[in-house]
């Protein structure tokens, strides 16, 4: 396709020469998909004064002509949290006219409908575990576990004392007086003894008083033990820790309510007993006693929880604690236990429920037909049955939506999980979804292999080879999406499974990019674009980031995974295996003359059936010294004696960038810390097309695949998806090609000979 930014004589042709101008169209169903996680831990939120959705907007055309075919955007529910929330904490799921972190909703329809247009379709994070924010409402059926069902055995877990709120009615009954309340361990199990919990206080007309915290006052287990109480004053937190020992093992709390702490029409007392950081107990008040009633009024106490999500502003997705854990029907019997039903994550939904899975199913179609969504990102599926994500991919192809790329977070290395979870949401489908809409998972146990060789200078490379989901599963990669960095991998230690990726960065790339069957392959956006740093123009002066893992000196690499991307959708995209042939027992032999074999990848890509038609060799160096390696490869695809393979990256220090097959070996040399791609033939010889390996100017020798402008004598092909720019007078080529797109810029001319 050509697009013209001066008139149609731009382009001169000798008229009396006849010249072959081909449109070729690759079909999307051909082309390799290419993802971008468009966004980082700390990226700038609407909370700060900028909109990430302007952002990713006013980038949609170079990453479409870089090759990206998705983007994967943050959550974009309105958060519980506000304008400064990652998304994860979900309040309203229909989004209205309101701004969320990424921006408000006219920045992000401009936002999808910019990626749309420049062929990146946009990837929504879909959170179908949980939901925060709601309203309080009294919720019976988690009482009945409180009080009842918990018992601490086979792995059952408390229901996290953070997540409910005790309510007495003040008014009628009570009202002015000394309240005493006693909290313990529901079982008296010896693992919650010592367990922090903060104790506060409020009524409607009393709120929070911003005063230093108190602490209680030990022992303080009240008159039943002989012991004196804690006083708690209204608006104000108490630390405390569950008893242990075998003593009294009972807090007992004083609150002494004045008829100037409520209003007299009607009030209500809130007391919660909240544990701090997650360390959760199974304490509860067991016993209320009202001075001024002089009886034990424990069973007026309300137990309410945060899940009344009706009347929220957008005025849809409207749900009420039955649609959690647990619930009525669902009192989790089972004790809350394992990796489904344990509350990891605010409240947590109950899919098996039908309201609950209707309106999650309607969520999703509204993200499809409103906004325009054509992917998802499912976070937190170790959460949450895999029958519901098959019964949800089934009602969509149902209903005439087929998501191009579907994928899950599950978060764990272990490749047989990872494996069993794709199989399980397989087999709920039916033929016909599955067909059209493949799941893929997370490549977790890969990318722990490739944090290991970019981080552990001890650690054997080709290990790479065994950690992929297609090589220690058998997983295919159609089912499977791999990266490097995302946004959960904060921690500083290096060594550390949850680390950022800093050192070899290009090089884990490399092979993301260069092996197609691994699967669809993510670029992190702080390793495309690179980290913001500091304050920028507008905001409010302060960091934009705050957490300590954010780097700071590290680089962009842009030029390389746009080059890395235009090999694969020239060469690489359509081959059929791979062979990886310094593994272990491969049967193919090399010779390393610099580096060394624990810190190398050579592998062979087959490429019979591949966009190019050939193979295609890869050598990698981790080492800090330069590899000199001769290797036997695979002879096949008219591969023999005398064959030349040519660097298109540029990177190899062989001679004129070429390696020739002799003896059944490659001779290739690399510098330290380096890669380089071999493609079967010597393309760059006369008379071989000159092609583009990434959207760029044509007058640019890094926009074409033998690091050189085209001259008048050669015959030029621009890939698919590149759009190549004119920008010059005395552009030249014998005969063009194209499968991308050509823009004639002001000024710039393309003459054409034969």
């Amino acid at each position: 396709m050509i697009r013209y930014a001066t008139p149609w004589s731009s382009i001169y042709m000798k008229k009396s020469l006849f010249v072959w101008l081909l449109f070729v169209f690759v079909s999307e169903s051909y082309a390799q998909q290419v993802m971008l996680q468009g966004w980082y831990w700390d990226y700038p939120k609407t909370a700060r004064g900028f909109s990430w959705a302007d952002t990713l907007r006013l980038k949609a055309p170079q990453l479409g002509q870089s090759g990206f075919t998705h983007l994967w955007f943050p959550p974009h529910a309105v958060a519980s949290f506000g304008p400064n929330s990652n998304g994860y904490d979900p309040q309203d799921l229909f989004i209205g006219n309101q701004t969320t972190g990424l921006g408000t909703r006219p920045a992000l329809d401009a936002m999808l409908s910019a990626l749309r247009q420049n062929g990146v379709q946009p990837v929504a994070d879909m959170v179908y575990n949980h939901r925060d924010g709601g309203r309080g409402e009294a919720n019976p059926a988690v009482r009945n576990y409180v009080y009842t069902l918990y018992q601490d055995q086979n792995g059952d877990n408390p229901f996290p004392s953070d997540r409910f709120r005790y309510a007495l009615p003040l008014g009628s009954l009570n009202g002015a007086g000394d309240y005493y309340f006693k909290i313990s361990s529901k079982t008296g199990s010896g693992r919650f003894f010592g367990k922090p919990y903060r104790v506060y206080a409020q009524t409607n007309r009393v709120g929070y008083k911003n005063l230093p915290n108190l602490t209680e006052n030990e022992p303080n287990g009240g008159g039943d033990c002989g012991q004196g109480n804690t006083p708690v004053p209204l608006g104000v937190n108490l630390d405390a820790s569950v008893d242990a020992g075998t003593g009294c093992r009972t807090d007992e709390f004083k609150i002494t309510l004045t008829a100037d702490d409520f209003f007299a029409a009607g009030d209500t007392l809130y007391v919660y007993t909240a544990n701090l950081n997650g360390d959760y107990s199974d304490h509860r008040v067991y016993g209320l006693w009202s001075g001024s009633r002089r009886q034990d009024i424990g069973g007026e106490l309300i137990l309410q929880t945060y899940t009344n999500f009706n009347g929220l502003p957008s005025g849809r997705g409207g749900m009420s604690y039955d649609n959690f854990r647990p619930n009525n029907g669902n009192p989790a019997g089972g004790g809350l236990r394992g990796d489904q039903d344990g509350m990891y994550f605010f409240y947590d939904y109950d899919q098996n429920n039908p309201a609950t899975r209707d309106t999650l199913f309607a969520w999703t179609r509204w993200n499809m037909q409103t906004l325009g969504v054509q992917g998802l990102r499912m976070d937190a599926i170790k959460h949450f049955p895999a029958r519901f994500v098959s019964g949800l991919l089934n009602h969509l192809y149902a209903n005439n939506l087929k998501p191009s790329l579907v994928v899950g977070e599950w978060y764990g290395t272990n490749a047989a999980e990872l494996k069993g979870w794709v199989d399980a949401v397989s087999a709920g489908m039916t033929p016909a979804a599955r067909a059209a809409i493949p799941p893929k998972i997370f490549d977790f146990s890969l990318r722990e292999n490739l944090r290991k060789a970019c981080n552990e200078p001890g650690f054997d490379v080709r290990n790479i080879y065994l950690g992929s989901l297609r090589d220690a599963a058998g997983m295919s990669g159609f089912n499977v999406v791999t990266f490097l960095n995302n946004h959960d991998f904060r921690t500083a230690d290096p060594n550390a499974f949850d680390a950022l990726t800093q050192a070899h960065v290009p090089l884990a790339y490399a092979y993301l990019l260069t092996n197609n069957q691994l699967g669809v392959p993510t670029v992190f956006y702080p390793d495309y674009y690179g980290y913001v740093q500091g304050a920028l123009p507008g905001s409010d002066g302060q960091p934009l980031y705050t957490y300590p893992y954010h780097p700071t000196g590290l680089r962009a690499y842009r030029a390389e995974i746009d080059q890395l991307i235009g090999i694969l959708q020239t060469y690489v995209q359509g081959a059929t295996g791979v062979d990886y042939l310094n593994k272990s027992g491969s049967g193919y032999a090399g010779t390393w003359a610099g580096g060394q074999a624990a810190k190398t990848l050579f592998y062979q890509l087959n490429g019979a059936a591949s966009v190019s038609g050939r193979d295609v060799v890869v050598a990698i160096n981790f080492d800090s010294s330069p590899l000199r390696l001769t290797h036997q490869i695979a002879l096949r695809n008219g591969i023999a004696e005398g064959t030349v393979f040519t660097d298109v990256s540029g990177k190899s220090t062989n001679a004129g960038h070429r390696a020739t097959v002799s003896g059944g070996q490659l001779s290739v040399s690399l510098p330290p810390d380096s890669y380089a791609v071999f493609v079967q033939g010597d393309i760059c010889a006369e008379g071989q097309p000159l092609q583009s390996l990434r959207s760029g100017d044509w007058n640019d020798p890094a926009t074409w695949a033998c690091g050189r402008v085209p001259a008048v004598t050669d015959a030029v092909m621009i890939n698919s998806p590149h759009t190549v720019t004119v920008s010059v007078p005395a552009a030249q080529a014998r005969t063009l090609t194209t499968l991308g797109h050509l823009v004639i810029a002001a000024g710039g001319h393309l003459q054409l000979q034969p």
